[in-house]
């Protein structure tokens, strides 16, 4: 099937974990148009059971599809709307999901993690979720606790120092359009100097005048950190401030060799109380491409 850039793939585990994922993807349809593909995966069969059972594997994916169906009605509380559609795969949750986001041009995908211990088929913990992001073809969001409100009024962008600031921020220039939220631009400087000549405060700036000339209400914020490091502080700001979403980069870009987070990335992903949306490689501006 061939998609355009208007799905969202949402990994669902049957339980209140992906109740939360499910209910994030349609908080964000709300005001975002796209259609919605919650996907329930099944343990893979053995090749015996392959090669000599293959009706009762056919059997077993319909039983996952009514169960899956049976589940998103409840949501759904009776009827399950048009742009939602229901997919059940077979395999390894984690290969999976990166095969998805390889072979289909998917928005982006929805994870919940996970907080008990993995009983429930198809749910994730946080090293499962960094390998997906690690591997991912497009943007990942997750989500540690609860999903982000209906409507989005502040968008945190933290900035690490190291980060370039030449690719366009594309995402955090979609959502605080669709949105009108406001922008809030972070990062900490833990070395004692003015903070106006520092690496942190011009890349943040740069930042502000790029989301500026998209008309995006944007203010910069310079944590001063000493015995801390700079993701705590980061950590300690969303938990005071309390934004809707966190948009992160990567920093590293998966390929058939090695693939990664870069650690301040991966140390907001692991630690923020709201989902964070986290980008992969560049792609085309959606911002003009989505209406």
């Amino acid at each position: 099937m061939k998609h355009s850039l208007h799905d969202v793939l949402v990994l669902t585990p049957l339980s209140d974990e992906g109740e939360v994922a499910i209910r994030q993807a349609m908080n964000l349809q709300k005001t975002l148009s796209f259609r919605v593909f919650i996907l329930h995966v099944i343990p893979t069969v053995s090749l015996f059971r392959r090669l000599f059972f293959s009706r009762k594997i056919s059997e077993l994916e319909d039983e996952a599809l009514v169960k899956l169906t049976d589940f998103a009605r409840n949501f759904f509380k009776g009827n399950i709307p048009e742009n939602v559609i229901l997919k059940v795969l077979s395999g390894d949750v984690v290969s999976t999901m990166i095969k998805e986001t390889y072979h289909d041009n998917f928005h982006f995908i929805i994870l919940k993690r996970t907080h008990k211990k993995k009983t429930v088929p198809c749910a994730l913990a946080q090293n499962e979720i960094d390998k997906i992001i690690s591997h991912s073809h497009c943007p990942v969001l997750t989500i540690n606790k609860d999903a982000t409100e209906e409507a989005i009024k502040s968008i945190l962008v933290p900035i690490d120092i190291a980060e370039g600031t030449k690719k366009r921020l594309l995402w955090v220039s979609l959502f605080a359009h669709k949105t009108h939220a406001k922008v809030h631009v972070v990062s900490a400087l833990n070395i004692e100097m003015d903070e106006r000549k520092s690496l942190a405060f011009r890349n943040a700036e740069k930042i502000k005048s790029m989301l500026h000339e998209r008309k995006i209400l944007c203010d910069v914020e310079i944590l001063k950190v000493h015995d801390q490091a700079r993701h705590e502080a980061v950590l300690d700001y969303i938990e005071a401030k309390k934004p809707d979403i966190v948009v992160v980069r990567k920093h590293h870009i998966s390929s058939s060799y090695k693939a990664g987070i870069g650690d301040f990335s991966k140390e907001i992903i692991h630690g923020s109380s709201v989902p964070v949306f986290t980008v992969s490689q560049p792609q085309g501006d959606i911002a003009s491409k989505l209406k």
